[in-house]
């Protein structure tokens, strides 16, 4: 079994009109819920073997706040691939990982992560920004790993989940 995290980046800043998309920068709220959301998973999880982020700023920005929750931050490696990526490039992606990576987090966009969820997992998420789904997947290897895959969804993290 592999486990899946798969992760929306948190809010991002819509007040600059001239910035390219790619380039957007995260909130206030985004920096503060991606440092809350890091902790929570740290606090129930093992950190992950590997962290794919997708090149965008606002991805990158949201997947090294969460990295930083761990007192072992995993590798992050960033994927220009992951920027508007289908469920099928995604899964191309993982199939590449070495064998020695059990688990991995995956920090995109939607509406490709709510896709992804939906093909790996048994049932559709509403991926809110900053939500976080862990998927187990029964494959023994990443190279296994196809569409539609039968994981296991077996939570779900969102920003209203840890308001006080």
């Amino acid at each position: 079994m592999r486990t899946l995290y798969v992760m929306r980046h948190t809010k991002s800043r819509w007040d600059q009109a001239q910035t390219p998309d790619h380039e957007r920068k995260l909130s206030p709220r985004g920096k503060r819920d991606a440092r809350a959301l890091g902790r929570a998973l740290a606090e129930a999880e093992s950190a992950p073997d590997l962290i794919l982020t997708s090149s965008a700023r606002r991805a990158t920005s949201t997947a090294r706040r969460v990295a930083r929750a761990w007192e072992k931050a995993p590798d992050l490696r960033v994927e220009s691939a992951l920027y508007g990526a289908s469920p099928t490039t995604v899964v191309q992606l993982l199939s590449a990982l070495e064998d020695s990576v059990q688990s991995v987090l995956v920090v995109g966009h939607n509406p490709d992560l709510e896709e992804l969820v939906f093909f790996l997992g048994d049932r559709a998420i509403a991926m809110a920004t900053g939500t976080v789904v862990r998927i187990d997947l029964p494959v023994e290897i990443w190279a296994e790993l196809c569409l539609p895959a039968g994981g296991h969804i077996v939570h779900v993290w969102t920003t209203e989940s840890l308001a006080p």
